[in-house]
């Protein structure tokens, strides 16, 4: 014969809302996209990049960031400036903003292509404040994951040849020299023998 105790069902109950709680606190730090997103980027376009950016960020213990209709379109304006110059990738000069800039020809590349190739400089960033030395080859990353950034946009635009240029800009800039781009990582300890 099974008894069914209180305590039990309880219990039950209890284990219910934790699974329900760390199993949904990870999407209560989505950030949503306006519909107007500021740029030529379409809503499903931009938050699938504002996405993958706080999904990086979330790795290394950084906030995850705001999508900014007004820096979207800055960042539209200045990639609608290369197109119109002939697509060379060129930053902005004395700009507020922190600014990634990608370009491609051969494929209808978007704007979660760009976040993905400017992530792929992670692999070699090793955890240090930013010099002249590392900050080059890395320079990209680090401005996605720059702990006192919190708000980006995109811009994208086509160029005369066929090639894609796509524009973000950060809001506070990041890639600071003499500056870590987010908190120290825990130290790897290895385990007594």
């Amino acid at each position: 014969m099974h008894s069914h105790t209180p305590s039990s069902g309880l219990l039950a109950a209890a284990i219910s809302l934790v699974c329900l709680f760390v199993f949904a606190t990870p999407l209560s730090n989505a950030q949503s996209v306006p519909t107007a997103t500021g740029s030529n980027l379409t809503q499903t376009q931009a938050q699938q990049a504002l996405d993958f950016h706080n999904l990086k960020r979330r790795e290394v213990g950084a906030q995850p960031l705001l999508w900014s209709p007004q820096l979207a379109g800055v960042a539209q304006d200045w990639a609608n400036h290369l197109a119109a110059e002939g697509c060379q990738l060129q930053h902005t000069q004395h700009s507020q903003y922190g600014e990634n800039l990608f370009g491609g020809k051969g494929m209808p590349f978007n704007a979660l292509d760009a976040a993905r190739n400017w992530y792929g400089e992670a692999a070699q960033f090793k955890y240090a404040v930013l010099t002249t030395a590392n900050w080059a080859p890395t320079g990209h990353y680090t401005q996605m994951v720059w702990s006192r950034t919190t708000q980006m946009g995109m811009g994208q635009a086509s160029c005369k040849d066929g090639s894609i240029v796509i524009v973000a800009e950060y809001d506070p800039p990041g890639n600071y020299m003499g500056q870590a781009p987010y908190d120290a990582p825990p130290p790897v300890t290895q385990s007594a023998r």
